[in-house]
């Protein structure tokens, strides 16, 4: 059973500020199961009571919070605890998560109009061409139907209509990547990322990676042992990157740019590491850029808003015009044919 991510992270946030406070973190674990056993918060109880007993048997913390905690959570646990540094590891993610929920809130509350709007657009078409059209047709021969008509008919009685739908959907997981449909290790996700697909998913990855790598090069890791821990504790949808990020250290590569060109960071960050590599420390360097990651993660997802929203309208538009546009010509077909009878 699952937590959601916002109790995870106040779960998460509350046991870093145990360790502020130099509580182990076992004895951190037994303050929040009395705190929740004391308000009566079941999931919180029973995620510290799992930990309490892995702790006392000697596990890792990290594996022991996969079923309760997401991923990239889990592996920011694990790394940070065998690297000794996991309440830097946090406090640094934390400040990261906020900003993620704002971009959220800020990239789908004005999405929820527009998208409300194209399936209200699609139910109107839908209705009006497989309903109304025909009836009103009935006067009229089909080769006196109007264009309008005639396409809308076309559109409700065949596969267009779902095509259609099924091309919003696709874009929306093109540029998106939802997690829990795409996983970046497949073979064929691994294919469409390399061809520019899962901008949003991929963005995200790869300021947690940055973000990461900035921490543990300033605990004083060097670049290799810490793509190292990453690729210990972290998702497997990372492997095969600090794979080939931890090939090219072990050939001598020492460009960031080219290290860190396994498809995951985006053109521009690899032109911001290549740019800051002049008199500057790996350390300094890359947290610079993950900084500049964050920003541009954030921007991505307020560009892919733009274009969903105006792709959104534009579709809109098209199809109000045809159902209208069919529908009234096609009124003004029969009302003149009816005229001429009379």
């Amino acid at each position: 059973m699952t937590m959601t991510r916002a109790r995870q992270l106040a779960f998460l946030e509350d046991f870093a500020l145990g360790l502020s406070d130099g509580l182990s973190p076992l004895q951190c674990c037994h303050e929040l199961y009395v705190n929740a056993q004391q308000l009566g918060l079941k999931q919180e109880m029973q995620v510290a009571q799992h930990l309490i007993q892995q702790l006392n048997h000697g596990r890792a913390l990290g594996p022991s919070l996969r079923p309760w905690f997401a991923a990239d959570l889990v592996m920011l646990i694990a790394v940070g605890e065998h690297s000794g540094i996991l309440e830097q590891l946090l406090q640094r993610h934390r400040q990261f998560e906020i900003e993620r929920q704002a971009a959220w809130r800020a990239f789908w509350k004005p999405l929820i109009y527009p998208l409300v709007m194209v399936a209200l657009a699609f139910l109107a078409s839908l209705a009006i061409g497989r309903t109304v059209i025909p009836k009103l047709a009935q006067a009229l021969p089909p080769s006196d139907w109007p264009s309008l008509s005639y396409w809308l008919w076309v559109l409700t009685h065949s596969l267009w209509l779902p095509v259609l739908f099924l091309s919003v959907a696709g874009m929306l997981v093109w540029v998106w990547g939802p997690p829990g449909l795409i996983r970046l290790n497949w073979a064929w996700c691994d294919w469409l990322l390399k061809r520019g697909a899962f901008m949003v998913q991929r963005n995200f990855h790869a300021v947690v990676l940055l973000q990461t790598v900035t921490v543990l090069l300033a605990a004083g890791t060097n670049l290799d042992r810490a793509l190292a821990a990453i690729q210990r504790d972290g998702s497997r949808e990372l492997h095969v990157h600090l794979a080939l990020m931890r090939r090219r250290l072990a050939e001598g590569e020492r460009r960031l740019e080219r290290v860190f060109a396994s498809g995951l960071l985006a053109p521009r960050m690899l032109f911001r590491l290549g740019n800051g590599r002049r008199n500057a420390t790996e350390h300094g360097t890359l947290q610079r850029v993950a900084g500049y990651a964050a920003q541009d993660a954030l921007q991505a997802l307020l560009r892919v808003r733009t274009s969903l929203q105006a792709f959104c309208y534009s579709l809109v538009f098209g199809l109000l015009m045809l159902v209208f546009g069919g529908m009234g010509s096609m009124l003004m077909a029969v009302t003149q044919q009816s005229t001429g009878f009379a």
